[in-house]
């Protein structure tokens, strides 16, 4: 039997090499990602043959594991995976695949997983340049809106994340959740992640700014940069939409401050809502990484 142990924030230094190696732009293996995401459903960890497996399990659902993380071969792990859950009566299930990692378990395994597209849980990842940008006649619309924005507030300052501003911060944050849909466990969920993000701010590597108006804060976001630097993962955007535009000013805003520098940035899923998957589309991603899950055959 693998023996898993719950992630915490100790681990972040152990996992790291994992998690964020060199051309890994995917966002659900990333550490911070589900260090927030922790409360929702429990997240484990193993390191097995110096390679990293990470289960996920919500509650009264079958767990699954992301494909091995590391170097090496895959094949051993697997099969010490088919083993463990064959124990607990299960099959194995992998979520959030890459394609060259279903064509490599189709290769070692034959046809013993069903394989299908999670459309739903594609990264969206765009051009930071573009974003910042905003050039050209399909960017038309939003660079008008988000001039508007500025001419209607000219006044707005951006401030980075840092000790000064972010207890400050968390106090809103919490405020604007207070009006928000209380029956909503997404969002529930969603603030616990944020206050544990900005409390651990400095020790999770994030970087994040925020919008003031007349001193007050009206929008903020913040990620990190993944994949040996070369892509931006945004976490969390939040605004307040009393301040038309201010979810726009804060998307361009963070990623021309403090993530000028990357070649893409990943804004994460849709989830299958219609309005974000319009909203995601209409910024003209540079393509969709694409995920796969896979489920043992009985």
């Amino acid at each position: 039997m693998i023996e898993f142990k719950a992630l915490g924030l100790e681990d972040r230094a152990l996992l790291l090499p994992f998690t964020n190696a060199k051309n890994r732009h995917i966002a659900d293996t990333n550490f911070t990602n589900m260090f927030m995401w922790r409360h929702a459903r429990e997240i484990s960890y193993a390191i097995v043959q110096n390679q990293c497996i990470i289960q996920t399990q919500y509650p009264n659902m079958n767990p699954f594991v992301f494909y091995p993380l590391g170097d090496g071969n895959k094949k051993p792990i697997i099969e010490l995976l088919l083993k463990h859950y064959a124990h607990l009566g299960l099959p194995l299930e992998f979520a959030s695949m890459q394609k060259h990692e279903c064509e490599e378990l189709e290769g070692e395994f034959g046809d013993m997983f069903e394989i299908e597209p999670r459309r739903d849980r594609f990264d969206y990842i765009y051009h930071t340049h573009a974003l910042i940008e905003l050039a050209g006649r399909k960017y038309h619309k939003k660079k008008n809106h988000l001039n508007r924005f500025y001419l209607q507030y000219p006044q707005t300052q951006f401030e980075p994340l840092s000790s000064a501003n972010v207890e400050e911060l968390r106090a809103q944050n919490n405020a604007w959740y207070a009006h928000a849909n209380a029956d909503d466990k997404g969002l529930y969920f969603e603030n616990l992640g944020i206050n544990d993000a900005l409390r651990y701010f400095d020790t999770l590597g994030l970087q994040g700014g925020l919008l003031r108006i007349d001193g007050e804060i009206v929008a903020f976001s913040f990620g990190e940069e993944i994949g040996a630097k070369s892509c931006a993962l945004i976490h969390i955007e939040k605004a307040n939409i009393a301040f038309n535009g201010a979810y726009q000013a804060i998307n361009q805003a963070l990623l021309k401050h403090l993530f000028p520098q990357t070649l893409y940035v990943n804004r994460e899923e849709d989830l299958g809502i219609e309005g974000l998957r319009k909203a995601k589309l209409s910024y003209q991603p540079a393509f969709l990484l694409e995920k796969y899950y896979a489920r043992q055959k009985e």
